[in-house]
């Protein structure tokens, strides 16, 4: 398997199609919190409002491979609460070619530094029960089950489980 080099980068308002086309795609609404999609004017305020993150308690970089500085995907911190030095953590390879190759991972691990610099010591996530990729995605970056819970499917009339993950950073 071809080893790529990525780096992480703040989104930035040139950014904004891409970002639009991934938010937009339901093939990621499955495993996300959307579902209904976005205008381009919304996608330019989300990108205004990060420019403050201690302002709007989130952060969001880009996944850029190295070798091109292609954006592939997007990593990003939300409900960050600075006084428990917590964030949730939500992590999209949004180009298809990319997954399961370990890019995933290394944005998680590069996340770190920068989370713990902005003063986050722990991430929490939560991830649909039947998503298995991202469930092994967190527990081989020793993320650790912390339980269950039933979130309602917003175009349906049901619930879907979802497990909850954390991790800390550092003790």
């Amino acid at each position: 398997m071809k080893e790529f080099s990525i780096y992480l980068r703040y989104v930035e308002a040139k950014d904004a199609a891409l970002i639009l086309d991934w938010e937009n795609n339901e093939e990621n609404w499955a495993v996300s919190e959307n579902d209904s999609p976005y205008s381009l004017f919304d996608i330019h305020v989300l990108i205004g409002e990060l420019q403050d993150i201690p302002n709007a308690k989130q952060a969001r970089w880009m996944i850029c491979l190295s070798e091109n500085d292609e954006a592939i995907g997007n990593i990003d911190l939300t409900e960050i609460d600075f006084k428990k030095k917590e964030a949730t953590v939500g992590i999209l390879v949004a180009c298809k070619e990319y997954r399961q190759k370990g890019i995933a991972s290394k944005s998680l691990q590069l996340i770190e530094d920068e989370s713990i610099r902005l003063g986050v010591e722990k991430f929490i996530c939560s991830v649909h029960k039947d998503n298995l990729a991202s469930c092994q995605l967190f527990l081989k970056n020793n993320f650790r089950k912390i339980g269950e819970k039933k979130e309602p499917n917003s175009s349906e009339d049901e619930y879907i489980d979802v497990l909850l993950f954390e991790k800390w950073l550092k003790k």
